[in-house]
């Protein structure tokens, strides 16, 4: 019997899939697991790929596909005797073979913890400017372990609450007897920080365990950047209302420091270990895409939060997750 059952969700997963299922089926663990992929209509070789490995295949139509629903749909379909269920992207690859025991580990040892998320690695191809945000930001890139639970003060939860709710089901594991009160909310961005918020203002704890590791990175182009920012600063704003995000100034400070943004790109891209063995070309490549890849995401960041003030079929035309589900 399992004690973790594993959830893809993927559509034309062909890019990664060999890698990440063989990353999978070599962990080792002082328990069993199960792994589920959901497919909602990929044409490529993703599922000749998920045949080669012991896998239960699960297909949805894509127009059904929603980050929340489907997720929920995952743990429907697992086996009843797990208990926790491993959430993984299809561009998530596993960085070594203790990367599933590391992430259950904190909520075998402590039943207040609900869900436990990985630390992000960069692929090695990732520019400078998706490296540098995702070494440096605490809850994703940090060597530092973090236990998140709610404080005694409402007021400072909810004056720190996007910190607070920090959760990736890029690679996350979560505690199924607490998803049967708390499951992920019909939404189509974001259904993590909506659990997150849920299960810690129910007295739950949320671990971020840098032990466990994913090799996990995005380099869009500069349309797909901008949307991308579009659905994630749309959906913040529409879940948690943070004030910054509908203030003027903050969005002129930030447009306002985009050449700082390039600067330390370029400290960065000199100094990091990272980047010690990339030729000269591909350094100058990334520092002169540097200012536009920031105003793009300054600029996608910024309509998302208006986004309901524009007209639908704008935003229908401009939402990355939109053009994914007609892709």
């Amino acid at each position: 019997m399992p004690l973790v059952s594993i959830v893809m969700l993927v559509k034309n997963a062909e890019p990664y899939l060999e890698e990440i299922l063989g990353a999978i089926n070599n962990q080792q663990c002082d328990f069993s697991y199960e792994v589920l992929l959901i497919d909602s209509g990929s044409r490529d070789r993703t599922l000749q790929i998920a045949g080669k490995y012991p896998v239960r295949l699960i297909s949805i139509p894509p127009e059904t596909f929603n980050h929340g629903k489907t997720r929920n749909l995952g743990i429907r379909e697992s086996s009843p005797d797990s208990q926790f269920a491993v959430y993984l992207t299809q561009d998530a690859t596993p960085f070594d073979d203790k990367w599933l025991q590391y992430l259950v580990q904190p909520m075998l040892e402590d039943s207040l913890v609900a869900g436990v998320y990985s630390r992000h690695m960069p692929r090695p191809s990732a520019s400078v400017m998706t490296v540098r945000q995702l070494v440096q930001l605490t809850q994703t890139g940090s060597s530092t372990r973090l236990e998140k639970q709610m404080p005694k003060s409402e007021r400072e939860y909810m004056e720190n609450r996007i910190y607070y709710v920090w959760f990736s089901n890029t690679s996350s594991a979560i505690r199924k007897n607490v998803w049967e009160s708390h499951q992920f909310a019909d939404v189509e961005f974001a259904e993590d920080a909506v659990w997150a918020d849920e299960v810690l203002q129910s007295g739950y704890k949320i671990v971020y365990d840098p032990a466990s590791v994913v090799v996990h990175s995005h380099d869009y182009n500069l349309i797909e950047q901008f949307r991308q920012n579009i659905d994630h600063q749309n959906a913040m704003y529409q879940l948690f209302k943070p004030a910054h995000l509908r203030d003027i100034r903050n969005w002129v400070k930030l447009f306002a420091g985009i050449p700082l943004q390039t600067w330390w790109d370029y400290q960065f891209i000199r100094h990091s270990h990272h980047f010690e063995d990339s030729g000269t070309s591909r350094k100058i490549k990334d520092i002169v895409r540097s200012p536009f890849w920031h105003f793009a995401t300054i600029l996608g960041g910024f309509m998302g939060s208006y986004l309901d003030k524009l007209p639908s079929s704008l935003s229908s035309v401009i939402s990355r997750q939109e053009r994914i589900k007609l892709s």
